[in-house]
């Protein structure tokens, strides 16, 4: 079962507005209209309000549907699926850097302050809470670790930025900007403390809720973007073996899938030993999706578009010619990753299957090592059951797996000059079942950081990853020293979003 956070709105909880009823005696709370006042009572109530922020993460200007973008347009792994490609997901792809106005940013960027301050609202309450203290401290790891990762989407993407710790009380709550080793700091507090109090596991019941495997790679992560080797290498080691990887490379992109009658046709592999941290979707069977963006309650859409934003009718992203001809000639991961005319699709489906042809795919074509052909994601796609116009996922997002901890590690040995350690892990990866790629041999700093590189790309590529890569391999300088730049000319940081820079006085 999936962490079933569906259940929970926490809208009216976060306005902080006093709605009082009055009789004739007295004044009382409205017990069907709680406040932040009135709430927050319980450790099952401070449950809600972590579920809350969990809704954010999922909405549609995150892990929904643009946060994606914000990554996947600014990496080198992907291109336009054609002109239907919508113009702020086109400026990120083509220009050095989008205006502040861009919509997809500045979505990215509120969502990220929505998730903040409801973080910050739980924190504030945790402390008063004494009837289930184990769940409290629990709950405070989880929100923890989910403020951590807002703060790092932010510092990565955008550098300096208004740091807020605790909840908004008033509209002239304005904060300017915190210089990013300030913001690294706190997020490696926040992580460190996360995975204190975080369990290793959960109930089926509770799947997708951070662990401290989940705590402990993110720190990894953020400690690898700030250029601290040594420390990364240390939270990494603390994941290392517990976790494994599958045996079949397509079980994490997986899920559970209905058709448009809204019958279950599979029930995938979310939750499986490689994933570490996953964001929740679910396929309802209506064919929909929450453009209202906040993802929230029983009756909302809880799915995400990323399968049609990258799939053959709505046909908006393709794979990069670059990104193709960064996979070996024998390198399976090619098709477990990429469908192209030719190949079969609705293999899982009794509808099927059925053979590609260029006619049924509204996309541009691209060129993989001189052959030009229409090609398209096959990573969290849907074309193995469905074929549908339009047919929203509930396809899980892995935000971290195993195999990104390996390779986190072969950086970490590469940057610290052990080479062979770096191929050893990089090895792994390469040795999972259905891959068998050969294994690879390193001797120098330089051949260990170009192998981590090729490595990365074809393991992680259609993960939203590729983005962060760049941007830390580019000030490092290793482009071109190590291999030509992929996206030559890009400015590193985004800018601060218009909206924010219109309302925000210390911004000024």
């Amino acid at each position: 079962m999936k962490f079933n956070i569906q259940k929970y709105t926490m809208a009216i909880l976060l306005t902080g507005s006093a709605m009082i009823a009055c009789n004739n005696k007295l004044d009382v709370f409205d017990e069907n209209n709680p406040t932040t006042a009135s709430y927050f009572k319980t450790a099952a109530e401070l449950q809600n309000g972590v579920n809350g922020i969990y809704s954010i993460l999922r909405g549609g200007e995150l892990v929904g549907r643009e946060w994606f973008f914000t990554h996947d347009m600014r990496g080198s792994e992907c291109a336009a699926g054609g002109p239907q490609l919508e113009a702020p997901r086109a400026e990120l792809l083509k220009e050095p850097s989008p205006a502040p106005s861009n919509s997809v940013m500045s979505s990215v960027w509120s969502g990220c302050y929505h998730m903040i301050n409801r973080a910050n609202l739980v924190l504030s309450m945790a402390p008063d809470i004494s009837d289930d203290t184990d769940l409290r401290d629990r709950l405070v790891g989880e929100t923890k670790f989910l403020r951590a990762w807002a703060y790092f989407e932010l510092v990565s993407q955008w550098g300096d930025v208004p740091v807020y710790t605790e909840p908004i009380v008033s509209s002239t709550d304005f904060k300017g900007k915190t210089a990013a080793a300030e913001i690294y700091s706190l997020i490696v507090a926040d992580l460190t403390e996360a995975a204190q109090k975080l369990p290793d596991s959960y109930g089926a019941s509770d799947n997708g809720r951070a662990t401290r495997g989940a705590a402990n790679a993110l720190l990894g992560r953020v400690l690898i973007q700030k250029g601290d080797y040594a420390a990364a290498k240390t939270a990494l080691l603390q994941v290392y073996g517990k976790y494994t990887l599958v045996d079949d490379y397509q079980w994490n992109f997986d899920g559970d899938v209905k058709d448009d009658a809204g019958i279950t046709i599979i029930t995938g592999h979310e939750f499986n030993d490689e994933s570490i941290f996953e964001v929740v979707f679910v396929d309802k069977g209506d064919n929909n999706f929450n453009w209202g963006y906040t993802g929230e309650g029983s009756t909302s859409p809880l799915s995400t578009v990323r399968n049609q934003e990258y799939g053959i009718t709505w046909g908006n992203v393709i794979p990069s010619d670059r990104f193709l001809d960064e996979f070996e000639n024998n390198d399976p991961r090619y098709k477990f990753t990429i469908f192209e005319e030719g190949d079969q699709i609705l293999t899982q489906s009794p509808l099927g299957p059925k053979t590609l042809v260029a006619t049924d795919m509204n996309i541009a074509t691209s060129n993989r090592k001189g052959v030009v052909k229409k090609r398209f994601f096959r990573k969290y796609g849907i074309y193995d059951w469905v074929n549908s116009g339009f047919h929203p996922g509930g396809l899980n997002q892995r935000v971290i797996r195993y195999a990104d901890v390996l390779l986190m590690l072969a950086e970490c040995e590469a940057e610290v000059g052990t080479p062979a350690q770096a191929a050893a892990y990089i090895n792994e990866v390469r040795n999972r079942a259905s891959v068998n790629m050969p294994d690879v041999t390193l001797a120098t700093k330089e051949a260990a950081l170009k192998a981590v590189m090729h490595e990365r790309s074809v393991e992680l590529g259609g993960e939203a990853i590729n983005n962060i890569d760049l941007l830390r391999w580019r000030a490092k300088g290793y482009f071109p020293s190590i291999i030509t730049d992929p996206k030559p000319g890009q400015v590193g940081m985004f800018p601060i979003p218009a909206g924010e820079l219109s309302t925000n006085p210390m911004l000024k």
